[in-house]
């Protein structure tokens, strides 16, 4: 009866196993045509996106066969949009999609997986992330607009820039380094924002949601606090304004 139980158990891994196999095949890649004059990229689905600076554009897309099959790229002048459509049950990871570009100008990700930008260099970057993932920018521009309006992170690292602006709308935590000019963040969602290594001459922050931020600035801070937070300011600036309408706390170190 044992060796009846026992190879039963047996025959049911064996199942089990193969099904597994089943239902994770083999990986497929497949290339997809763009062309230089991309400079701007959207994403949906549950992409895992890679984007780094090269002289010669091209994507690849890696992974589950059945979403690779189901993903959708269409570039149309200067934007190119990646879609990945959601059907049965796809688990974040399955689908890989990495894209070189010679420039970059905007991304836009309304993807539930992770974005990842390196390498490039300019005037001026748009990021936005209003999915369900993450977005991890390391990049030096002029001017950097980031737009946080989804549930997820954000991390921008190595600017070097004259004007930073942060908008967090949605439900989530910013991070940034590197050095501008001047750093303005709205911070109307439920967030925090760590900006401690990210050296500002000035400050503009505005907190009406809920949420802590750290910032450091050297020479004014401004600050405006109407939600229920806290704001630390390092970097012991010269010229301090202060707005209280709430019950935030700022403190100075």
């Amino acid at each position: 009866m044992n060796k009846m139980v026992t190879l039963g158990m047996a025959q049911l891994g064996l199942w089990a196993a193969l099904g597994i196999a089943q239902a994770a095949p083999e990986p497929d890649t497949q290339v997809r045509v763009v062309d230089a004059r991309v400079v701007r990229v959207r994403l949906d689905g549950a992409v895992d996106l890679r984007i780094r600076q090269g002289g010669t554009p091209s994507l690849t897309l890696s992974g589950d066969p059945r979403w690779v099959a189901r993903t959708t790229t269409e570039q149309r002048g200067d934007t190119l949009r990646i879609d990945s459509e959601m059907q049965g049950r796809m688990r974040l990871g399955s689908l890989h999609a990495e894209l070189i570009l010679p420039a970059l100008r905007e991304v836009v990700s309304e993807s539930l997986g992770a974005t990842e930008v390196t390498g490039f260099s300019g005037d001026d970057l748009a990021l936005t992330l209003d999915g369900a993932g993450s977005m991890r920018v390391s990049a030096s521009y002029r001017t950097v607009s980031a737009n946080l309006g989804g549930i997820g992170s954000m991390q921008l690292q190595g600017l070097d820039s004259e004007v930073v602006s942060l908008s967090l709308q949605g439900a989530g935590f910013v991070m940034l380094s590197g050095r501008t000019r001047l750093l303005k963040a709205d911070l109307a969602g439920l967030g925090n924002l760590d900006a401690q290594q990210f050296s500002a001459d000035s400050v503009d922050v505005d907190l009406s949601g809920l949420g802590n931020a750290s910032v450091t600035a050297h020479r004014n801070a401004n600050l405006n606090l109407s939600g229920l937070g806290s704001v630390t300011v390092y970097g012991k600036p010269l010229n301090r304004k202060v707005a209280l309408d709430g019950l935030g706390k700022v403190s100075w170190k």
